[in-house]
This record gives structure tokens, sequence and C-alpha cells, in this order.
């Protein structure tokens, strides 16, 4: 009786093999982790606006648990654009994704690599300053024991933007962009 109120409320479990808590922006916010992870307690902490610098003001309890980070797109803005600022840019960054996951002492950490995009407005050298980050971003979680980076820029890429196929608007996934994060994902858990 006791699970299906703590699966309503988004608590995740003190069984550390079947828990899974997912953290972001509104890419995971829009993201149906619930149904994609039928076979795990799941908690789904997206919020859509969200910046990486946001993540620690909302008191989150992560010790112990696996956490999904997929966040970052509403951070890149003309500090990465510009090639004066853009290595501090990524530097701090990095330190602000690692003091994160640092603080929250996750068991696991899986992150998502920032993915590519295809908005409206969007400077044409966002997607490869996007890329910089991410391989930035991948050494940084792969120096940690306990963190895996997904990469899967790639698989949304298509003529050097986001393949609108799996975007509603260029920036926020369809069901075919959530399914390759599902497929993705799942791969590594």
């Amino acid at each position: 009786m006791m699970l299906p109120l703590m699966v309503g409320l988004g608590a995740c479990s003190n069984d550390e093999s079947t828990e899974l808590c997912f953290v972001g922006d509104s890419l995971v916010a829009g993201w149906d982790t619930y149904s994609a992870f039928p076979t795990r307690i799941v908690r789904n902490d997206g919020v859509g606006g969200a910046h990486l610098e946001d993540l620690l003001t909302w008191n989150l309890d992560y010790r112990g648990k696996d956490v999904v980070m997929l966040v970052g797109t509403n951070n890149m803005g003309s500090a990465i654009l510009n090639d004066n600022t853009r290595p501090q840019f990524i530097a701090d960054f990095v330190e602000e994704y690692r003091h994160t996951i640092e603080t929250w002492a996750p068991r696991r950490v899986f992150v998502i690599s920032i993915l590519p995009r295809n908005f409206k407005n969007d400077n044409e050298r966002l997607n490869s300053c996007i890329q910089e980050l991410n391989l930035a971003l991948s050494q940084m979680v792969e120096s940690l024991d306990y963190g895996t980076f997904v990469d899967v820029y790639d698989y949304f890429l298509y003529e050097g933007k986001l393949n609108m196929d799996y975007s509603l608007d260029g920036l926020h996934l369809n069901d075919l962009g959530y399914n390759i994060l599902n497929v993705r994902l799942a791969k590594v858990l």
C-alpha cells in the first residue's frame, strides 16, 4: 500500500537497486520517465527553464541514489558563443556540474549530453560550441568512479542541427526523441 503512494509522490525508495532519480530542465520535465522505466522506482525532478546552477537550490536528497542528469540547454548564451569567453564558460560550467554531483553524493550518476538545438534565433555556431562543452563534460564525468556520460548528441543531429523529426520546436523533444533517450539510457543502466 505504501509503494504506490511513494511512486505517486515521486519519492525514491530505499532499495538502491531499483530507484532512479531524474533531474534537469524542461527536457526532463517533459519526459515520461515513469512509463519509460516501469520496473524501477522513478522520481522526476525536471523543471522547465532550469539552469544548472538552480539544481542545488532545490534541496534534493540524492545521497546513495542513482541519478540521471539532463540540464544545460538553458545555460547556452553569449558567453559560450564568444571565442574569448567560451573557455572560461566551459571551465566554470563543468566545475559547477562537478560540484553539484559531489554535493549530492549519488550512488551512481548518469549525465546525458547536452542536445543539439534547432531553435528559432539560435546562432549558427551554437551546436559546435555545445559539442565542445560536451567533450569537457564527458571528461569530468568519466573521471568520477561512479559517473557515466551518456553521449546522445549525434543521435539527434541532422545537418549540424537538432533533427526536427525528434523535436516539437527545435529545442523540446517529441515521443520519437524521448524514445532515443530511453533506449540509449537503458543500455547503460
